[in-house]
């Protein structure tokens, strides 16, 4: 098997780590791969094989769509791996420096008391870091992977006053909160992919007139997404559970997204990508 078939097979089993994590962790690999020079056709086998994996995740799907934009630019060989190495060098310096900076927006724009979040994400966990150490944190437990759980003991070994609850209880918590951040695996025009909850989360923040802040960097939106929901169906104890891992959540129900290029609200962000999603080539949008 060869070293991208290693990395194509870690990127696919990985079910713990936020999506940000995962992106960087493969920029990161790829970088050290790019320099033993694989081939062309090891390139395009990778590629093919990354668009069947984490089909949620934007940055995961962007690099395999770029990828292949540059195996289908007739690039000689013996150059193929030094403009592969160019794009690495240039998402890793980009994706480097966006969680600090959204934290900072994050800060100059909200001054909350109270914060609500879902599951584990890395941008809002440095976000969070940012924030004076009085504000209070309450994480849902985010089954059926249970990521709340990481979230709570990172922030609790930063000494910051967090707590865990049952997703059952998001109404109430959002209720007593005055901040809603959540991360985002993709962001496209039909809205905000996250993990099961987030939309819970959204309604509760719209009824009780809280702020819901989507923070991401750039690398998360996507004209165009093939969704993955992970949905499947286990049996426990002799009970049968149906469950999803991830879900779309409109963008309508967000007061704001935070990028690493600044705020825009949940509808501008739609348009946005319905902008970027009208400019692509019909030999661009793979399957919409």
């Amino acid at each position: 098997m060869s070293a991208l078939n290693v990395l194509l097979t870690k990127v696919s089993d990985d079910t713990v780590s936020g999506s940000s994590e995962i992106y960087s962790e493969l920029l990161r690999e790829l970088t050290k791969l790019v320099s033993q020079k694989p081939s062309s056709r090891e390139w395009q086998e990778f590629a093919t094989g990354l668009t069947k994996v984490k089909r949620s995740m934007a940055p995961i799907q962007n690099v395999a769509g770029s990828l292949k934009v540059l195996l289908n630019a007739s690039i000689p060989e013996e150059q193929l791996n030094g403009f592969i190495k160019g794009f690495l060098t240039d998402l890793v310096e980009r994706e480097g420096q966006a969680a600090g900076t959204i934290a900072r927006t994050v800060t100059r724009e909200h001054r909350p008391k109270k914060i609500v979040t879902i599951s584990y994400s890395s941008t809002v966990m440095a976000a969070i870091l940012a924030l004076p150490k009085e504000v209070e944190v309450s994480v849902a437990e985010s089954l059926p992977l249970g990521e709340g759980a990481v979230t709570y003991r990172r922030l609790l070994e930063k000494g910051v006053k967090v707590s865990l609850f049952r997703d059952s209880m998001i109404a109430p918590e959002v209720a007593a909160a005055d901040l809603v951040l959540v991360g985002a695996d993709a962001i496209s025009p039909e809205g905000v992919v996250n993990k099961v909850g987030t939309r819970l989360l959204a309604m509760a923040a719209k009824d009780q007139g809280v702020d819901m802040v989507a923070l991401c960097s750039t690398s998360k939106l996507i004209p165009v997404l093939d969704m993955d929901p992970m949905a499947s169906v286990r049996n426990s104890e002799g009970l049968r559970y149906s469950e999803s891992i991830f879900e779309i959540t409109p963008l309508s129900l967000f007061h704001s997204v935070i990028t690493e290029e600044g705020v825009l609200s949940g509808v501008e962000m739609e348009k946005r990508l319905l902008r970027d999603r009208s400019k692509m080539k019909e030999n661009d949008c793979h399957d919409c």
